[in-house]
């Protein structure tokens, strides 16, 4: 045998699997890429509603205690939630339900986050956000954790929301799912008002 052409069919079979790994991680960061896009958009429409929300808690109520209920996963306060709807000052509820695991999605990871109250100018109902992760932590205006509702002059939300499918593999063989991550505390004013 020819020395020269068994090496070069080595080097051209080196060089073709090192083409062949390149492309399937470029295919693999396309593939993370595209779900952290999509991922990133449905965390946008959550964040609009939640901005929204926390920042008029107690707006119109005339109080400083608009909260009917603070628990970690669950909080339901009084406000007028958008200018110039039919309702006025309603509770408005945010839950993170650990019992109702979203069944469309392949993520195991996924349950139902639910906001309760006015929709658009003349509904009021229920919307569903499927996330991973959904928590509350009331403060007081020193940033002291606070479970009296008297008290709660920040409200810190954090949500985590993972990719409807998995995006790949881990070596041990489960799956990865693209995940965000978005935290923020609210100071709204009509709960620092001095009454």
């Amino acid at each position: 045998m020819n020395i020269g052409i068994v090496t070069s069919f080595a080097i051209g079979g080196i060089l073709m699997i090192s083409i062949l790994a390149f492309n399937g991680r470029v295919l693999s960061q396309s593939a993370e890429n595209t779900v952290s896009v999509s991922t990133q958009i449905k965390l946008n429409e959550i964040i609009e509603l939640v901005n929204n929300d926390f920042n008029r808690i107690g707006f119109g109520t005339g109080t400083s205690d608009p909260f009917v209920k603070i628990e970690a996963d669950d909080i339901i306060f009084e406000a007028d939630a958008f200018d110039g709807d039919s309702y006025g000052v309603t509770n408005i509820r945010w839950e993170f339900d650990k019992a109702a695991q979203v069944t469309t999605t392949k993520n195991p990871n996924d349950f139902y986050l639910k906001r309760t109250g006015p929709i658009t100018g003349s509904t009021y109902g229920e919307t569903r956000f499927p996330v991973a992760h959904f928590s509350v932590v009331y403060k007081t205006a020193n940033d002291a954790v606070t479970t009296n509702t008297a008290t709660v002059k920040k409200i810190s939300v954090e949500i985590i929301i993972e990719s409807p499918e998995p995006y790949s593999k881990s070596s041990d063989g489960t799956d990865l799912y693209q995940r965000t991550v978005w935290k923020r505390t609210f100071v709204p004013n009509n709960i620092n008002l001095p009454y």
